[in-house]
């Protein structure tokens, strides 16, 4: 069960017994698709990417063991999918309704604030983002369609705690068609008085859509961009030369374009946000495990995934690149309780990705955290059983360990259980930095093996 569906208009709620999954997916060659994919219509440009085989890789590089100091160093939060309304909800500038729970914004983001705590913050806004509420829906081709749209004053109000990024390309963007659009860049890029940084994934034509935007992390320059599914590959939902809309994952010639923008920004780490996956399945498929992996070996640094709705599992790649292939969701008003699921897809997942400046002077990942957090259909929060906690990151460990390729030198990471609840992993000399890494990776040591009584029901709910 992934989308919360019937709403009362009057009240804007929704109920258990109302949730029910979407249509199941049909897939293309070489990918899985969330939504169905149908051939494309003839145009100009290729339909999707092909899939090569992996190349081989050296051996996982040894980074310098010591980096900068407090000042060298610079942490981003990562959230998932992230919406103030349940399906075609009326907006409401003060609150959102779920489930028979009202709350306003700062409730709502209240439990996890805390730990929204680096210098840049990205959460994915899958949503419009408007005031309005005689907007004409966008079908989008489905039977049974969904659609989203918050009020600005949420999403002003995460930027005014410190959310500084926003990714907006997404298979909602457009649930509003032009217009809906319209609203959401008008609205967000106000935001930014707020204390958001950067938008980036739809624009007002192309080569805005495209662009990477460029911030500062202390002494950093970090580099974002975001590209995501557009559904059913609907052209009027693209982005063209002189046409609002998205840039497009799965046609070859805009993911090369947003690929390469974001190379030949002048930053020092450059991050990549994607919206794709099957829904409700955690393991990584083909598409990603090739076109992610050979993206980050050629100079992308962090690549988030989101979009199942469910949690994937953590990559690094022999180039000390880190690949999260799904965050689940992170606060989205329009999806499903999943608390009562099996324990892979049960959560979502937070996590804190700590960069610091070598003596070669290149930035790299040099620690992270992975945070399991609930009720993300509301309003997240950390596992209050430290127990729950832990048989989490055990399933992402076990999530981990699929994605180890000899061929490439990619190795999935396996996090060690902290008292907080948390998983931490470290890279080769973290411990030996200055500053905040230091301190977080004094005395860690690699994940121990799960225990036993737990992996028969990991295996099982992590099997697809």
């Amino acid at each position: 069960t992934i989308f919360g569906v019937s709403i009362a208009p009057s009240s804007a709620q929704v109920t258990e017994s109302e949730l029910r999954a979407p249509p199941v997916p049909a897939q293309r060659p070489g990918a899985k698709s969330a939504e169905k994919a149908p051939k494309l219509k003839t145009v100009p440009t290729p339909a999707v990417r092909p899939a090569p085989q992996p190349e081989a890789e050296a051996p996982v590089a040894k980074p310098a063991a010591a980096h900068g100091a407090g000042d060298r160093q610079f942490t981003i939060t990562l959230g998932g999918d992230t919406g103030f309304s349940p399906h075609l909800a009326p907006v409401n500038p003060r609150t959102s309704s779920k489930g028979g729970r009202t709350l306003t914004f700062e409730q709502a983001f209240a439990p996890i604030s805390k730990d929204v705590n680096g210098e840049l913050n990205m959460v994915n806004v899958e949503t419009v983002v408007t005031e309005r509420n005689d907007l004409t829906r966008d079908t989008k081709e489905q039977g049974q369609p969904f659609n989203f749209r918050s009020h600005p004053n949420g999403f002003t109000y995460l930027a005014s705690r410190g959310v500084n990024l926003f990714s907006l390309a997404n298979n909602h963007s457009m649930d509003f068609g032009e217009q809906g659009l319209r609203d959401t860049l008008k609205n967000v890029a106000g935001m930014e008085k707020s204390g958001l940084k950067a938008y980036a994934g739809v624009g007002l034509n192309r080569e805005e859509a495209s662009r990477p935007k460029v911030v500062t992390a202390n002494d950093a320059k970090v580099g974002f961009a975001a590209i995501g599914i557009v559904t059913n590959n609907l052209e009027r939902h693209r982005a063209g030369d002189n046409k609002p809309g998205q840039i497009a994952y799965r046609f070859d010639d805009d993911f090369r374009l947003v690929v390469d923008r974001l190379k030949q920004a002048k930053a020092d780490y450059r991050m990549l946000s994607i919206h794709y996956g099957v829904e409700g399945f955690v393991r990584a498929d083909t598409d990603q495990l090739t076109n992610w992996r050979r993206e980050a070996k050629n100079g992308v640094d962090l690549i988030v995934g989101h979009h199942a709705h469910v949690v994937r599992g953590v990559e690094m790649t022999a180039s000390g690149a880190l690949i999260f292939y799904g965050l689940g969701n992170f606060m989205h008003h329009g999806t499903a309780d999943i608390t009562g699921n099996p324990v892979c897809r049960s959560y979502g997942l937070f996590a804190r990705v700590h960069v610091g400046q070598g003596a070669d002077g290149k930035w790299r990942t040099r620690a992270v955290e992975a945070i399991p957090v609930t009720d993300v259909h509301i309003s997240p929060r950390r596992y209050s059983s430290l127990e729950q906690s832990h048989y989490r990151i055990h399933a992402l460990n076990y999530l981990g360990e699929t994605l180890n390729d000899a061929a490439s030198g990619a190795k999935g990471l396996r996090f060690t259980p902290q008292a907080d609840g948390s998983g931490l992993y470290c890279t080769e000399g973290a411990a030996n930095d200055g500053g905040k890494i230091g301190a977080l990776c004094k005395g860690w040591k690699p994940a121990p093996d799960m225990p036993s009584a737990q992996r028969g029901g990991i295996a099982a709910s992590c099997a697809r």
